[in-house]
């Protein structure tokens, strides 16, 4: 890839070839506890997560999300094991919820309007 394709990429958001989104982020799924929104945010691990000595985990990501429903803060503190799947999770003002709950409450949304 030259330089041209590398910076067209960029700018319109584009992924490099050859690059699944998998490979490079995480995702995690959020249900508001006050309006019941699902909320879904990309993790990017090179720079989201924390390396952490002492704790669940080998990896903390601390976030705060928003839903568009009630916009309510969420504070959220996950810590990842090594292979980063979730080890811990504790999230104020919303809860945890799996990619299979977050499309259902989705699909749910659309059929409501």
């Amino acid at each position: 890839m030259g330089f041209w394709d590398k910076l067209r990429a960029f700018l319109t958001g584009d992924a490099a070839p050859g690059r699944s989104d998998a490979a490079e982020g995480l995702w995690l799924y959020v249900r508001c506890q006050h309006c019941q929104a699902p909320v879904r945010v990309r993790i990017n691990p090179a720079a989201d997560l924390n390396r952490e000595d002492e704790g669940p985990g080998v990896y903390v990501l601390r976030k705060e999300m928003m839903d568009d429903r009630c916009f309510r803060l969420m504070h959220a503190e996950i810590w990842y094991d090594s292979a980063f799947s979730i080890a811990a999770a504790d999230v104020q003002g919303g809860d945890l919820i799996t990619e299979a709950e977050y499309d259902a409450l989705r699909s749910q949304d659309r059929s409501a309007t």
